[in-house]
């Protein structure tokens, strides 16, 4: 029997991205199963694979294993490469991991995994700029590309880390500039951030029963009537089409009344890719053709998405 690794969503689950990218990283084979947060059977799902009902979960043959560091370091017995080599600096590799494996609660919660996310600057607590801090002081003291030498299971447990980073817009400098960029500049990093990026981009609106946390620009229109009208068509698709495209975008739902009333409902990752769609320059142009002609009036609201629900029959 093969080797089968049970995940989350690329985009959210920091404690998936580490055995995966050991695996990846010590070219082990493995066929990999993503079971996406909150869709419809997941927990039942979860439930089949993995006695403590969470992920990452490996089942090789019989033998199933779970939580994040336990997993890297059965890997390990089969690749030891994925520790330094030196008994020094294994011990040294073994303690970092360990600590990021048991600590950095705030960041967790101040700065969770969003791949695909790009957020703006924020007020971090003391806690959370004291995590930065170590994390920084770790990185900055690398041993080579990596932070021990060659790619160690140490790195693959700071590999959400500098997602978050990114994604949270952390300044980094010197060394630790220089190891997050030799992160990222990993295929199998690129690979993970690119099957992140196809989760978001769907047709419709987010999954209600997502986990996510997301932003909705909430567009309420009165169309004006006869020749006003003329062309609103094709200029709302070119630019749903357009918004389709934008970084940051994860999906739209419209409609619109016999009596010209209209709501539109677009959905984006974070509020600096609601800006940036504002801004350009194809979406200007149709803003001020909205306002010159076509719309009576309308307003526009923009919310954060903090739960969800549906029903369905």
């Amino acid at each position: 029997m093969g080797r089968t690794l049970f995940i989350g969503n690329k985009n959210l689950s920091s404690w998936s991205l580490r055995p995966w990218l050991a695996l990846r990283q010590a070219g082990l084979p493995f066929e990999e199963r993503v079971l996406r947060f909150e869709e419809p059977g997941w927990r039942t799902s979860i439930r089949d694979v993995s006695p403590s009902c969470t992920v990452p979960v490996l089942h090789d043959g019989e033998l199933v294993i779970g939580d994040s560091l336990a997993i890297c370091e059965y890997l390990a017995e089969e690749r030891p490469t994925l520790w330094p080599a030196d008994r020094t600096l294994r011990a040294l590799a073994r303690s970092v991991a360990a600590e990021m494996h048991s600590g950095f609660a705030s960041l967790r919660r101040e700065l969770s995994m969003e791949v695909t996310a790009r957020l703006a600057r924020a007020p971090r607590s003391a806690e959370t700029e004291a995590a930065i801090a170590r994390i920084v002081e770790i990185w900055s003291a690398r041993r080579g590309p990596f932070l021990f030498g060659d790619f160690s299971i140490a790195d693959a447990m700071f590999a959400p880390v500098v997602f978050r980073f990114r994604t949270y817009d952390v300044p980094l400098a010197g060394e630790a500039a220089a190891y997050a960029a030799a992160m990222l500049a990993l295929p199998a990093m690129q690979e993970w951030a690119d099957a992140a990026a196809l989760e978001r981009r769907v047709p419709g609106p987010p999954d209600p029963t997502s986990a996510e946390h997301y932003w909705a620009v909430v567009f309420t229109s009165r169309l004006g009537t006869g020749e006003r009208a003329v062309g609103y068509g094709e200029m709302a698709t070119a630019m749903e089409e357009l918004a389709g495209k934008q970084p940051g975008f994860i999906g739209i739902e419209s409609a619109r009344g016999e009596d010209g009333l209209g709501i539109t409902v677009s959905y984006w990752d974070s509020l600096a890719a609601i800006s940036s769609w504002k801004s350009n320059a194809e979406h200007r142009i149709a803003q001020a053709a909205g306002r010159s002609s076509f719309y009576d009036r309308y307003e526009v609201r923009i919310c954060s998405v903090e739960r969800s629900y549906r029903f369905s029959k």
